[in-house]
C-alpha cells in the first residue's frame, strides 16, 4: 500500500472539511494499528495523552534491536552514511543494523538521484570531490514509527517519571516541523496523480542543496516543488528560493509547484504564470470518500481511487 492509499483509507474517519486534522493525525498515528488506534471523536492532545499513558503496554511490542539508530534517523536528516557515522556503531555494524531494520519493515531505503561530477580529460577532480560519496536516505514505512522514535523513544524517561505533560509540550512545539515531511510526501503523491506517468519523482538532495519535490516527466519536461506546513501564507520569496536551489542543482524545470497549508500571498496569486502551480488543502480534499461518492453519482464509470 502506498502512502497515498494509506492516507485515503485513514481519511475515511474524518469529514471532508477536516483535511488539516486528518493530516496531523495521520502524521502521528498513521499505521499504528493495532499498537494504537486514535479516537477521531477526540482532539489530537487527548489522543497523544492516551498514547503516552499506553507507553508501557506498547513498548514491548515495538522494541527492536538498534533502536537508537531508528531514533537517529527519525530526529535527523535521514542520510544513511552520516547518521551511521554519528551513531555508536562501526560502519560494518551500522550497515548490518540498517539491513536488519529494513528487513523488519521499520524503514526502507530511498536512493539519491544526485549524479557524480563527470571527469574531464586531462583534468583531475577537486580533492573534496575525489572522496565524495553520494548519500542515500531512509524513509519510515509507517508514520507512527517515525513519531515513536522521534519523540517517545528518546524521551521515555519523562514518561517513566510521570512527566507526560512536558513531552506533550515538546511534541506540540515541534508539530508543524514534524508534519511537514508527511505533507511533502502527500504532495508528491498528489502531483503523480495529477500528472499521471512520470519517469521519477520524490525529493532531491545533493551535497549542496535540497529540494522537496523533483519530478522528471516525459518529453524532457520536469517540475520542482516546495511544501510549507505552517500557519502563514506562502509569498514570492519562497518561489525565488526554489528557483535558486534548482539552479544550484543544475535543474531547469518546466514547472514550479508550491504546496501550502495556509494559502498564498496576493502577489503569487496574481502572477498568472502558466508554469507555476499552486496547491492548498482544498486540493487534498479530493481524496475524501465524500468526494468519491459525489463523483460516482455524476459519472457512470469507475475511478482509479
Amino acid at each position: 500500500m502506498t502512502i497515498r492509499e494509506a492516507f485515503k483509507d485513514f481519511y475515511r474517519n474524518f469529514p471532508r472539511h477536516q483535511i488539516e486534522r486528518a493530516i496531523e493525525f495521520f502524521a502521528c498515528f498513521g499505521g499504528g494499528e493495532p499498537l494504537f488506534i486514535p479516537d477521531t471523536s477526540q482532539d489530537l492532545i487527548d489522543n497523544l495523552t492516551r498514547l503516552f499513558e499506553s507507553y508501557s503496554e506498547i513498548k514491548p511490542l515495538i522494541s527492536v534491536e538498534n533502536e537508537h539508530l531508528l531514533s537517529a534517523f527519525a530526529t535527523g536528516d535521514r542520510r544513511i552514511e552520516s547518521t551511521i557515522r554519528k551513531s555508536f556503531l562501526s560502519e560494518a555494524q551500522g550497515y548490518a543494523a540498517l539491513s536488519q531494520l529494513i528487513e523488519g519493515s521499520y524503514i526502507r531505503k530511498v536512493l539519491s538521484r544526485e549524479r557524480l561530477p563527470k571527469k574531464e580529460a586531462k583534468r583531475r577532480l577537486k580533492k573534496e570531490l575525489r572522496r565524495y560519496r553520494i548519500q542515500h536516505k531512509v524513509a519510515f514505512t509507517r508514520p507512527f514509527y517515525r513519531f515513536w522514535y522521534r519523540y517517545i523513544y528518546p524521551n521515555e524517561e519523562l514518561l517513566l517519571n510521570g512527566e507526560g505533560d512536558l513531552l506533550l509540550s515538546i511534541v506540540l512545539d515541534d508539530l508543524d516541523n514534524f508534519v511537514s515531511l508527511l505533507f511533502e510526501e502527500l504532495s508528491n503523491e498528489l502531483l503523480q496523480e495529477r500528472f499521471g506517468r512520470s519517469l521519477s519523482s520524490g525529493s532531491y538532495w545533493d551535497r549542496k542543496v535540497e529540494i522537496d519535490i523533483y519530478m522528471e516527466l516525459p518529453n524532457g519536461e520536469s517540475l520542482v516543488g516546495e511544501c510549507k506546513w505552517k500557519n502563514s501564507k506562502i509569498c514570492k520569496q519562497t518561489l525565488n528560493s526554489l528557483k535558486k536551489r534548482a539552479a544550484i542543482a543544475g535543474i531547469e524545470p518546466t514547472y514550479y509547484a508550491l504546496f501550502s497549508k495556509s494559502g498564498f500571498s496576493n502577489e503569487l496569486l496574481k502572477m498568472g504564470d502558466r508554469n507555476l502551480l499552486l496547491f492548498d488543502l482544498e486540493d487534498f480534499k479530493e481524496w475524501s470518500e465524500e468526494t468519491v461518492y459525489r463523483k460516482r453519482e455524476k459519472r457512470p464509470y469507475s475511478f482509479e481511487f
